[in-house]
């Protein structure tokens, strides 16, 4: 009996720790959510923003809502905009440029006090894979911008552009030869321009203005290389990319097929292995002199072969250590008769 009376005790003095807990915590949890007042003023702040953008020529429709966030995720303003089929550069820029000047738009990412803004979205009527973002507080970009995104997506290039800490276009095209990632640097003047332009291609290249002005030749010289592995690639696993950074040699990254890649792990050198012949077709296409650049060979996931670099030194790049070492770039260096340094300086 009295074994159970303890036992009742405990539980009585438990279940009032438990209360109090619960009561003192019970401001906390209020205080994670979204004010009911700001949502108001949220909601004010996005009907507002929709009054001003709706009558605008060469708008078919705008969606301004809130999401209030749930549980201690904060109230956003959300603006969308879908632009008439036949809309101008002129007309879609001045869009962003209301939406930027409005105070209850993206004038400022918390200009309205307890929410925050996200970015416009535009869409283009009737076209898909088209979109065009600007994120609050940016400064406004040039109707010349507006019309490079504008005239692809209405000829049905799967295409978005970005503005915000710098200026995006991004192409939506996968598994592009070398050839083709060379016309997209044609098409939108990368070499030449100067206005810090980041051209994404598909979900791999990353591309930065201005390019050496040789990149589109070296590119177009890789092509035929890069088809020779297409007859041996049943599962389509043939990949080509480019990085090129402000500062720094192109990138580019070569992943060939498992049909004519060395085995992982392999008892034979490079040039013994199985694949070598295809692959010593892309160290005789890097040919040495003019813009640097650095190449890396790939496989299997994980399964990097090596690396090389016109600069006649192997590149010290992050990343899985190569199967082969230096080899690559020895090999390189052999077929051209260059004399390979030990590290990049």
């Amino acid at each position: 009996m009295r074994t159970r009376r303890i036992v009742r005790a405990a539980h009585r003095r438990q279940s009032r720790a438990l209360a109090v807990l619960a009561v003192l915590s019970l401001p906390l949890s209020l205080g994670a959510c979204s004010s009911p007042l700001d949502v108001a003023e949220a909601e004010r702040a996005a009907d507002a923003t929709c009054e001003i953008l709706e009558p605008l020529s060469g708008v078919a429709s705008a969606d301004c809502g809130v999401d209030d966030g749930g549980f201690d995720a904060g109230i956003s303003r959300e603006t969308n905009v879908e632009l008439e089929r036949e809309v101008t550069a002129e007309q879609a820029h001045r869009v962003i440029t209301t939406w930027l000047s409005s105070k209850d738009g993206g004038f400022d990412e918390y200009g309205v006090s307890g929410s925050r803004a996200t970015s416009l979205h535009l869409t283009l009527a009737t076209v898909t894979d088209a979109s065009f973002s600007v994120a609050p507080g940016s400064s406004p970009t040039g109707v010349a911008f507006v019309q490079e995104w504008l005239s692809r997506a209405g000829q049905g290039m799967p295409i978005s552009a970005s503005v915000g800490d710098g200026r995006t276009i991004r192409v939506a095209e996968e598994g592009l030869s070398p050839a083709e990632h060379a016309a997209l640097l044609d098409e939108f003047s990368m070499q030449t321009r100067t206005d810090l332009l980041t051209l994404a291609i598909g979900s791999e290249s990353t591309i930065e203005s201005p390019v050496p002005p040789s990149l589109g030749a070296i590119l177009r010289g890789f092509d035929p290389a890069y088809l020779g592995f297409t007859e041996n690639d049943p599962d389509h696993e043939l990949e080509f990319r480019i990085d090129v950074f402000a500062g720094g040699p192109p990138r580019l990254w070569l992943r060939i097929p498992t049909a004519v890649a060395p085995a992982l792990p392999s008892d034979l050198p490079l040039a013994d292995a199985p694949g070598w012949a295809a692959i010593r077709t892309v160290l005789e296409t890097a040919e040495p002199g003019g813009d640097v650049y650095a190449v890396t060979i790939t496989a299997r996931p994980g399964q990097v072969l090596g690396r090389f670099s016109t600069s006649g030194c192997e590149p010290q790049l992050s990343g899985p250590a190569s199967q082969f070492g230096d080899e690559l770039q020895t090999q390189w260096a052999s077929i051209h008769g260059v004399t390979s340094a030990e590290t990049c300086q």
